[in-house]
């Protein structure tokens, strides 16, 4: 495994595993309209070159030698989806391909992002992870998180619901 810090190089390996692994994790849950809405949106290229230049997130590729096999995007205040608490750091994304699951790539990605919260010196790490995904929930509980709210996540035309759910450091 590779972990590589993300420049606007990166965009199409970004893309390409954010549609894959989301579709992935999702389609058996959704309508295909909602599902390819979402998707047309969320990995846009100029929406993902945008997230790139914003000097309050960070996405980080890992590799398998030299193949890409999973991302994550983590922000601080005020580039966070939701709290913009000065105390912590958000992991917005952790997208792990699937024949890559089960192999520590996930876990990997998340005590990099707990790393980098230490550095920047924030109390805790959170997340937002959709209630239905129980395989999500169940990693981030084994992991130390804790649930602590929720807000509304869009996905396509349908408004859903996440936990929120943070680790202390």
């Amino acid at each position: 495994m590779n972990l590589h810090k993300c420049t606007i190089d990166n965009i199409s390996d970004l893309i390409s595993i954010g549609r894959e692994t989301y579709y992935d994790t999702f389609y058996a849950m959704n309508s295909a309209e909602t599902m390819q809405k979402y998707l047309d949106e969320a990995f846009d290229q100029k929406k993902i070159e945008s997230e790139l230049k914003n000097p309050k997130s960070s996405f980080y590729l890992l590799y398998d030698g030299d193949s890409p096999a999973a991302y994550m995007k983590v922000n601080l205040p005020p580039a966070q989806s939701d709290l913009n608490d000065r105390d912590s750091l958000e992991l917005e994304r952790i997208y792990v391909k699937k024949e890559y699951k089960g192999r520590g790539f996930g876990r990997q990605l998340l005590e990099q992002a707990i790393s980098i919260a230490k550095e920047e010196k924030c109390r805790y790490l959170w997340l937002g992870v959709w209630e239905k995904n129980e395989k999500a929930l169940e990693f981030y509980t084994k992991m130390g998180f804790v649930k602590f709210g929720s807000h509304s996540f869009r996905m396509g035309d349908e408004i859903q619901n996440d936990f929120v759910m943070k680790i202390t450091l």
